[in-house]
């Protein structure tokens, strides 16, 4: 076997023995630890992500901690590409607005009936009927 096949093994380490584990061929260093290729740990934390594989059965036929299995089935290490890194949420801003009336536009004003009598002041349209006027008149008279 060659380094590119082993996962990326240093050249001073040697091989004692295989393990085999769900199909892949897992080197065994001199000093008995299982090197596990990212090849085999990704497919792992696949099969246990889609359900096919439980972290049981991963620990069981791997011979690893229960730490290390659901690291596997957690996902690499490495950072996520740009693509799929989530954007955070902005935080929400607040700002005072302070609104400031503008009196120089007017909208022209139709002619109106200025009315008062007994301190009350009523503004009439100026096209409002003569015979209601009259009435209002004689109504504002009657109560003084």
């Amino acid at each position: 076997m060659n380094s590119p096949n082993l996962g990326g093994l240093a050249s001073d380490q040697k091989i004692q023995n295989i393990f085999h584990a769900f199909g892949y061929s897992i080197p065994v260093g001199k000093d008995g630890r299982r090197l596990w290729p990212t090849k085999f740990k990704r497919a792992m934390g696949q099969r246990m992500r889609s359900g096919e594989l439980s972290i049981g059965e991963v620990q069981k036929t791997c011979q690893v901690s229960n730490k290390t299995a659901y690291s596997w089935r957690k996902g690499s290490s490495r950072k996520p590409s740009p693509k799929q890194q989530k954007t955070p949420k902005p935080a929400p801003a607040f700002a005072e607005i302070k609104v400031q009336r503008d009196d120089t536009v007017k909208s022209p004003e139709a002619p109106q009936i200025v009315f008062k009598r007994a301190g009350c002041e009523v503004l009439l349209p100026s096209n409002y009927p003569i015979d209601q006027l009259a009435q209002l008149i004689r109504a504002f008279e009657s109560s003084s």
